[in-house]
């Protein structure tokens, strides 16, 4: 058995091994385009989100969204999210968007959030301290 340049064993020529894998390749560019085409087109929804006091600083899956339009996120619909807001000095708040199957294809669930964060309570202790003067031997306070 003899083999050739590429390691292969049999009689075929560099040529045509370069065909096969040229069309390999071309095969794989194929199906890489497919599917990356297919992912442009996943479903997209607008959630309408009310958060209050502004500003509210809001999270997407971890991802900081710098400015919550007037209509809404625009989430894919094809899978959940995580929606995280939060202000200094409120309590922050996290809601859970569900992507659910309907007939007309994934649909987000609410598709209206409204957000009130509340302030965070500083609870202290209450200290009272009564100071009193100490008599000296000898007539003198201190």
């Amino acid at each position: 058995m003899t083999l050739n340049r590429a390691g292969r064993a049999g009689g075929q020529t560099q040529s045509q091994w370069g065909a096969r894998s040229l069309f390999r390749w071309g095969r794989l560019g194929f199906c890489l385009l497919v599917g990356w085409g297919l992912a442009g087109c996943a479903p997209w929804q607008v959630v309408r989100i009310d958060a209050q006091p502004e500003p509210v600083r809001v999270f997407v899956d971890g991802e900081s969204v710098a400015e919550i339009p007037a209509a809404g996120l625009r989430l894919r619909a094809d899978r959940s999210h995580v929606l995280h807001f939060e202000r200094e000095g409120y309590r922050a708040e996290q809601v859970i968007v569900e992507s659910l199957a309907s007939s007309a294809g994934p649909e987000l669930q609410p598709g209206e959030i409204s957000v009130r964060l509340r302030p965070v309570e500083v609870r202290g202790r209450k200290i009272d301290v009564e100071l009193q003067s100490l008599q000296v031997e000898g007539g003198g306070q201190k």
